[in-house]
């Protein structure tokens, strides 16, 4: 935001304060900020990256290794990384051909980002403790109809990741430039711990998506990967008002909004940081947000950090809460019906 006549602008973020509980480590070189949700160990611990992947294939994937290190020192359960964190992100027509080798180039069948891929896999664990699944973002390249995806894959012991993805559905103008859009087919992972639902950056626009998750599919938590941009200035002139990093505060609201309008958990995880190529920022800020839509821990919005929430009780949690003063899961549960695809009732008030 910025200051307009000598008066400073209104505050437009929500008045909730990260928790004392946080604790901020340095592992292996990166700064950890570990928060413990509950005490039950039987929920899973989360690890969310809040990193800058460069234009560098090589670089990236050294990075995802050693993060999938400290995953494992912390005894993260399941690790999620950014959109396009093998390739480094796209950016202008100009360099068409250039983003389009690149991409080509990070493929997760060429030779060594297999390797690494595979390496990773291999320390993944089916049961106990120890890190059991990983969710990336590479290009899908479907060779049978000659389209290449923006898409998330994920990891476990047993299955082919590449087996397992969810294409991005809705594409920024950006975006149409490299890839195609995705079918309409949603992603939904049913385990112990809870099912959850995939979507990636864009998507988070378009509230029907999450709604078809929440009510369709019946899942518990939203998983969103993401190379969010920050700056977009917003003016409001006669109101003394002024947004510079309109981007910014549309991620936070976004997630707290499909918390809130669907009841479940949000977790999003953001590119952070200057982008090489064009100098742009993106706004990090990677986190969870709770089915009540408030944000319980957030990363860095500048620097690359690496957070982790212990014991999210994902399956459940406040839809049984403060029934005593307004049920909303018995609104939502038990209330809620698809609206009825009926015409509206049009009145002309030519006069006003």
């Amino acid at each position: 935001m910025s200051e307009k006549q000598g008066k400073t602008e209104p505050n437009t973020s929500a008045s909730v304060k990260q928790g004392d509980g946080a604790v901020s480590t340095l592992v292996s070189g990166y700064k950890v900020m570990d928060v413990t949700f509950s005490e039950s160990e039987a929920c899973p611990t989360f690890m969310i990256a809040n990193i800058n992947p460069k234009f560098d294939i090589g670089y990236n994937l050294s990075r995802m290794e050693s993060i999938v290190q400290v995953a494992h020192e912390v005894s993260a359960d399941i690790l999620v990384f950014p959109e396009l964190c093998i390739s480094g992100y796209i950016w202008d027509a100009d360099h068409k051909a250039e983003v389009q080798e690149q991409l080509k180039a990070s493929d997760n069948h060429q030779p060594e980002v297999k390797r690494v891929l595979d390496g990773i896999k291999a320390g993944l664990v089916g049961s106990g403790n120890g890190l059991k699944m990983v969710f990336f973002s590479n290009v899908r390249v479907d060779k049978h109809h000659a389209k290449i995806h923006d898409s998330t894959f994920v990891m476990t012991p047993d299955a082919d990741y590449n087996d397992i993805f969810y294409d991005k559905i809705f594409l920024t103008p950006l975006d149409k430039l490299f890839f195609h859009r995705g079918s309409d087919r949603r992603l939904v992972l049913d385990m112990r711990w809870g099912r959850i639902g995939i979507v990636m950056c864009y998507d988070l626009c378009f509230v029907g998506l999450g709604r078809r998750y929440a009510f369709d599919d019946d899942v518990d938590v939203i998983i969103t990967l993401a190379a969010w941009r920050m700056e977009a200035v917003r003016k409001y002139p006669l109101l003394n008002l002024q947004l510079d990093n309109y981007y910014q505060f549309i991620w936070s609201l976004m997630h707290s909004a499909l918390a809130a309008h669907n009841q479940v958990w949000s977790i999003g995880a953001n590119c952070v940081g200057v982008f090489e190529r064009t100098g742009r920022r993106f706004c990090g800020e990677s986190g969870v947000w709770s089915p009540s839509g408030i944000q319980l821990v957030h990363a860095s919005q500048e620097e690359e950090e690496l957070i982790v929430i212990r014991h999210l009780e994902i399956r459940g949690h406040l839809r049984h809460q403060a029934k005593e003063h307004f049920d909303y899961s018995f609104d939502f549960d038990e209330v809620y019906r698809n609206i009825k695809d009926m015409k509206p009732k049009w009145v002309s008030l030519h006069n006003l």
